[in-house]
Parts: C-alpha cells; structure tokens; sequence
C-alpha cells in the first residue's frame, strides 16, 4: 500500500502541465505553483504531457455532459471485455416495462446519482415486485407526492418527484456472492499505472432501511421489502479486508478463498483496472475507484461501478489519516492525487 504523502513533499518540477478542476484543496494548490508546476483549468491550454490531476470536462469534446458520460462508459467497459471482465446486465428504468412487460426477478433497483449505498434496492420475491410498483404508483400521482412530501419533511417542487424515478434508476441484473456477507471490491488506482489500494468490503445483510428518498421511505414504511440490504460500504458499517496485509483472521482468509484472491484470475483483475485508468486517464483524473463484485455461481469477477471522486476514507484510515468534514475530505482526496502525482513524475 502506497503511503499518503503531504504537499511539501511533492516533487519540484520546471513547467510540468498539470490540470485541475471540481474540488480542490487550495493548498494543493499553492503547493503545486510553489514547487514550479503549470496549473491549468482550461481544456484548450493542455498539451500531450499534461497530467490530468482532477478529471478532464467534456468541453470541447461532446455537444452534451451526457453523450459524454456515455462515450466514457462504453470505453470503460470495453476496455474490461478485453480481459472478460463485463458489467452485469443494466438498464434504464422504463415505467412501461415495470408495469407492463415485467423484469425478470431477481433485480436491484439503483439511484446512478447516489454513492456509499444509498438507493439500492434488491427486488428478490413477486410480493417485493407488487411493493415497487404500488410505491411508483403513488409517485406518479402529485396529491400523493404533496401529501410524502408533508409526511416525511420533505420539501421542493413536486415536478422533480414526478420526474425522479426515470431520471435517476436503473435495473440492474443481481449477482449473488460466494459467503453470507455482502462483498464487494474496491480498487483504488491512479494513472500512474499503480495500485494505491485494494480492499475487500464485506458486512452481514441487515433489515433493509432508507430514508434518503421518497421511494425508499415508501418501500420501508408502507411497501416494505422482503429483501435485506445488499450493501457492503464501511460508511454502512461494512468491514474492510485490506489485500496484500498478509495476516488475517480465519474467516477473512476463508472469505478471500471464496473470492479467489491470491489467484491469477485476481492479477489479471488489477492488471486490467490499472490498464482502463491508464488508458482514459484524462476522463477520469489521476486517481479512479472500480467496485467490483464476484459471482459465486460463474466464479467470476464482475464491474460494478467506477468512481472518478472516489472515496478515499478507508485508505487514508489505514495510515492515521481521518476526516470528518467536508473539507477535511477534499485534502484527504487531494493528497491522494498528490501521491499519484509524484508516482506518476517517478516513472516520466
């Protein structure tokens, strides 16, 4: 595991091209244009060397924010195929198909606007298919809408609740894991072609509960789920199994056997995350978190998900690194990059 290195220990540079954008720490900042970096924030002003510490816009490259999320998606993914590595079956939420033609049980339900597992419901039994739907009915239906928003202290204009649910959902084919445990992966890489760090997330299902949105507050309160949660998130009260720390208690080493770390197919799972980062490292920044999840019945590994923010509280956690706000978030996230950064000048 990389350590987290601090802004005056950046290397010097004479004019390195770095490009910055979204949430930065200003002392990241300043440290970079004291240590004789060139800091950019215009797209135009790149050149062929310049390292992309935060994500590149889609300026001047799409007419749309989503045709251009959409082509990085696609080369995402098909950059993984190379290696077999595919993302379960996904699709926009369709109202008609919910209603009308039926998807095919079991399913999770996911807010793609949403992180630290908020919004992901597992539709598992016919009875939690009838919920999701009386729960949508009411959602369309605006006095209903007016009368949840009154209910559960929530405030805005009903219109966005009308629209909420074919803006924001997916249904997403569900794959089961090899242990009683939710489980999934995070890879934290950077385009230095390195692996800053690897952890297994696991947590004991639990009575499924959500109150971040509407919806959830009606499958919870008035339509429950029959299902428990699926989420595995330390900020859920998940548990990590750093790779690579070489001791673990006799449970955790039977639940890397089961996912079959410490295996060339793993090797091969990190080579190919670490190849894609390095391939659209201006889409994603210096920095990328992949989840993945394994499939006990194929035995195989699985995208769930990339992170161009990623969270980066578990790996700083590991070197007595911790936050608590939200800006001592951004100069957690930010000496991350900067720990990229000098990897990265280490190897050009």
């Amino acid at each position: 595991m990389e350590r987290i290195i601090s802004y005056d220990e950046l290397p010097y540079s004479i004019g390195q091209s770095v490009y910055l954008k979204d949430d930065i720490d200003p002392k990241l900042y300043v440290s970079l244009l004291s240590r004789g970096y060139r800091v950019i924030d215009d797209i135009r002003k790149a050149t062929a060397s310049t390292i992309y510490v935060t994500r590149r816009r889609q300026d001047f490259i799409c007419s749309t924010e989503e045709e251009y999320i959409t082509n990085l998606d696609n080369g995402i993914q098909d950059s993984l195929k190379e290696d077999g590595i595919s993302k379960p079956i996904t699709s926009k939420l369709s109202l008609n198909d919910l209603f009308e033609h039926k998807y095919k049980l079991p399913f999770v339900l996911k807010n793609e606007n949403q992180n630290c597992g908020r919004e992901k419901f597992l539709i598992q039994t016919e009875e939690d298919y009838d919920n999701l739907i009386n729960a949508c009915t009411l959602l369309i239906n605006k006095k209903t809408i007016l009368l949840a928003q009154i209910v559960h202290g929530n405030t805005g204009n009903i219109s966005d609740y009308e629209n909420y649910l074919t803006l924001n959902f997916s249904v997403q084919e569900y794959i089961p894991t090899p242990s009683k445990y939710n489980t999934t992966l995070r890879l934290l890489t950077s385009s230095s072609d390195d692996l800053l760090y690897g952890a297994l997330k696991y947590k004991t299902p639990t009575p499924y509960v959500d109150n971040t949105s509407l919806l959830g507050y009606l499958l919870r309160e008035e339509f429950p789920l029959s299902s428990k949660s699926i989420v595995s998130n330390t900020t859920k009260g998940g548990k990590n199994i750093l790779i690579g720390e070489g001791s673990y208690p006799h449970f955790e080493v039977k639940l890397l056997e089961a996912h079959n770390i410490h295996s060339d197919q793993f090797i091969k799972l990190v080579e190919s995350a670490k190849k894609t980062h390095k391939k659209y490292s201006s889409e994603l920044g210096i920095i990328c978190g992949f989840d993945f999840i394994y499939s006990n019945e194929e035995e195989k590994w699985y995208l769930l998900e990339y992170h161009t923010k990623p969270m980066v509280g578990d790996y700083a956690n590991r070197q007595g690194i911790h936050y608590e706000t939200a800006k001592e978030r951004i100069e957690a996230s930010n000496r991350v990059r900067a720990t990229a950064l000098a990897l990265t000048l280490k190897k050009t």
